[in-house]
């Protein structure tokens, strides 16, 4: 009698025992650099930015990091919407040997206080929007926090211009402090990028993230997530989309980030297992039914991860039969329950097979 019976549903070729390889983090980026150079890792707001550029804009955060006095031990904060900063950032962080620390838009000002002390965040990375850099410049001071690193929306962006001005408009944009506790993204990675290089040892001791759970019983507590934690996660849902045929391919795949990635199932999945599948990951600072419609059918989006509420919001859109949604080649739906006729009619509409997944920030989140 098998006594693993749930077996039978796995798709052709799907192995549950599969051998695990974890290793750096950052090992993930540098092995995608060395195969798809010329690939676009990031399209934003009309800009690519390919595999290599990426690898050389992560070496210049990490050199740029470790002038600030960045090394084993050192946490970092990343306080940031879904741009390319968010990506940039991270890896920088981890390849100048500190750990980063998620902290999300929502969070109260008592909660963020709580998070910089707890975490020890001597250094935080964020944008200059009115939604995000008025809440950290309070911090200055007035807990541990040290020094600010502000980025602009628009650096990364086909027109640079076009959006600043846009954002100034909306009143998007805050007045930043320039002084000596703040540095700017450009200035930042204004360097050869030549780092150094800190061996992790043990992934399995080395604490890569600092992740903050919702605090349902309490204040926030920090899940220590080690290097091994996050490459294992990445190789399960690698080996889930393997198949006979494949799911996804290595180097061919196109992933619409709309997920905010300081939550633990975005950074994962749009953002780790992206990389590790050379995918071009398509982010949005926030979802929109209608511009993630345009997308996926303009431009031939493969993966698509979301919470049910956003696959709803597909199905019900009056753009939606307007749209071949046929290139769509994985879905995964996290979060929260997915209604069993969401993902009925989510595939009757797209000819994808709608998965849920489940997981907790403990584990990276895959489970």
């Amino acid at each position: 009698m098998n006594d693993m019976p749930w077996i039978r549903s796995y798709p052709d070729g799907v192995r549950w025992d599969i051998d695990i390889a974890t290793g750096p983090v950052q090992r993930i980026l540098d092995e995608a650099v060395a195969k798809w150079p010329m690939r676009p890792a990031i399209d934003f707001m009309g800009k690519q930015i390919t595999y290599g550029e990426l690898g050389r804009l992560t070496d210049r955060v990490a050199k740029g990091l470790q002038l600030l006095g960045v090394k084993p031990g050192v946490h970092v904060g990343l306080y940031l919407p879904n741009t390319p900063h968010y990506i940039i950032a991270f890896f920088g962080i981890l390849k100048a040997g500190g750990t980063a620390v998620n902290y999300s838009p929502l969070d109260a000002a008592k909660v963020l206080e709580h998070k910089i002390e707890d975490s020890r965040t001597d250094i935080l990375i964020t944008l200059d929007m009115v939604s995000l850099y008025p809440q950290m410049a309070a911090m200055l001071g007035k807990t541990r926090l040290k020094k600010l690193v502000v980025g602009t929306v628009g650096e990364f962006t086909a027109d640079p211009d076009k959006v600043i001005g846009e954002m100034k408009a909306t009143k998007q944009l805050s007045a930043v402090t320039w002084d000596d506790n703040h540095v700017s993204f450009g200035q930042l990675i204004h360097n050869d990028g030549a780092y150094e290089v800190y061996a992790i040892d043990d992934p399995n001791e080395t604490i890569a993230v600092l992740q903050y759970t919702g605090g349902t019983t309490g204040l926030p507590k920090g899940a220590m997530l080690t290097h091994a934690n996050l490459t294992s996660a990445c190789q399960q849902y690698r080996a889930t989309t393997a198949g006979s045929p494949p799911v996804l391919v290595d180097g061919q795949e196109r992933f619409l980030a709309v997920l905010p990635p300081f939550h633990i199932y975005a950074l994962s999945v749009n953002v780790l297992f992206g990389v590790l599948m050379g995918a071009e990951i398509i982010q949005h600072v926030r979802f929109d039914p209608k511009a993630s419609l345009e997308e996926i059918s303009t431009k031939s989006v493969s993966v698509f991860c979301g919470v049910p509420t956003m696959f709803t919001a597909l199905i019900n859109h009056p753009e939606t039969p307007k749209h071949s949604l046929r290139t769509l080649k994985y879905c995964g739906s996290g979060g929260a329950p997915l209604p069993l006729e969401v993902a009925q009619q989510f595939a009757s509409i797209t000819g994808c097979n709608l998965s849920e997944g489940w997981g907790m920030t403990e584990t990276s989140p895959s489970g």
